[in-house]
């Protein structure tokens, strides 16, 4: 018995050094991360080498100009040989987390018009020109790396309007275009980026451009919070059907919520903070003080339809509010109605591993 007492203990001990955060990472961002090996990586064999090679040539579009990038991506260019190409170039690194968490994100498509009306009254509004971003300086970034929003009155900086303030017409602005449906519009809030299928034939595409600078608070939490539903049936959808059965509180649900995204007008379809065009299924948003933008990121978790393993390589294209730690990802979908269902009902435990270029390992440095 005391033998199996002291296996275990050793065992435990084996384990919990295997993973002991990597130093090799520092200034890279200020996640704790474990260095691996490609072996260790669940689901690493059964990755389609050719599809995600080809998301990373496009990522190195926006991405190549960085130090981080540059040397990788232009051995993009010449490699024939994709699996080979990230394993020669990339060191895994497995986040130390005991909080991951892997939520969904989709385009939606809105009906609107250019001119407010009965039928179309609720604003979509760019970025109102009283809005004053103040940047925090690089040695206060470990503490706060949001720049500050306010508003200037009497020579002084207060808080921007609030979502119910906004509701309530605070704004003076000519909006971008008006939408038919105000739950519809709270949700392109969250997704950050979608399509308006206009009344005189013609599509728009909007994505975030800024925000009025109070924290985004979910509204499904709070909906539990209050009973108004159960822990285990949340997701978009349920979300959704209630406010819609329950007209009488729909504002006042959504307004729980003070967080309130302003939108410019898009040449293409979604895009994330990168500037590259989102890929369904291989574009996620990320916390950026941990997993910097345009990162290759694999991860395994599991389909939210169908319950199937979901591992496959992704990568950092995008931001979000929400998410905040070294394994919080929001996948990227794509757009349609699988898409907004695979999005409404993504929420699971997720193991990931960021490659990052042995460039950097071998000390070339990073912005």
């Amino acid at each position: 018995m005391k033998n199996l007492i002291f296996l275990s203990i050793v065992f435990i001990f084996f384990i919990a050094c295997s993973f002991q955060p990597t130093a090799k990472l520092d200034g890279l961002g200020d996640g704790k991360y474990s260095q691996v090996t490609y072996e260790d990586i669940s689901g690493w064999e059964k990755e389609e080498f050719e599809k995600s090679f080809a998301v990373f040539k496009k990522t190195c579009m926006k991405t190549k100009h960085r130090r981080l990038y540059q040397q990788v991506c232009e051995r993009a260019d010449e490699s024939r040989d994709a699996r080979r190409f990230f394993e020669e170039n990339f060191t895994p690194f497995m986040a130390l987390s005991d909080n991951s968490l892997a939520t969904g994100y989709f385009e939606p498509v809105l009906e609107g018009s250019y001119e407010k009306s009965l039928q179309f009254p609720y604003p979509i509004y760019g970025v109102p020109s009283d809005l004053v971003r103040i940047e925090i300086l690089d040695r206060y970034e470990h503490y706060n790396n949001d720049p500050l929003r306010g508003r200037v009155v009497e020579g002084k900086v207060i808080p921007y309007y609030s979502r119910e303030e906004i509701n309530d017409g605070a704004l003076k602005i000519e909006p971008i275009c008006y939408v038919k449906d105000k739950i519809e519009r709270f949700f392109l809030h969250i997704q950050g980026s979608g399509q308006i299928s206009l009344d005189n034939g013609e599509r728009l595409y909007v994505g975030y451009a800024d925000q009025n600078g109070f924290p985004y608070v979910s509204i499904g939490s709070q909906m539990i919070k209050r009973g108004l539903l159960d822990k285990e049936e949340i997701s978009l959808e349920s979300i959704q059907d209630f406010l819609q059965d329950n007209p009488s509180i729909c504002d006042d649900i959504l307004e729980l919520n003070p967080s309130y995204i302003f939108f410019e007008e898009r040449l293409k379809g979604a895009t994330g903070s990168l500037g590259v065009v989102l890929e369904g299924g291989r574009s996620i948003a990320v916390d950026k003080t941990k997993i910097p933008l345009g990162l290759p990121v694999f991860i395994s978790t599991h389909e939210p339809l169908y319950g199937s393993e979901y591992e496959r390589l992704v990568f950092a294209h995008d931001t979000g509010g929400a998410i905040r730690g070294e394994a919080r990802i929001d996948i990227f979908f794509g757009s349609g109605s699988r898409a907004r269902e695979q999005a409404g009902k993504m929420k699971d435990e997720v193991k990931l591993w960021i490659l990052v270029p042995n460039d950097y390992l071998s000390g070339s440095g990073v912005e």
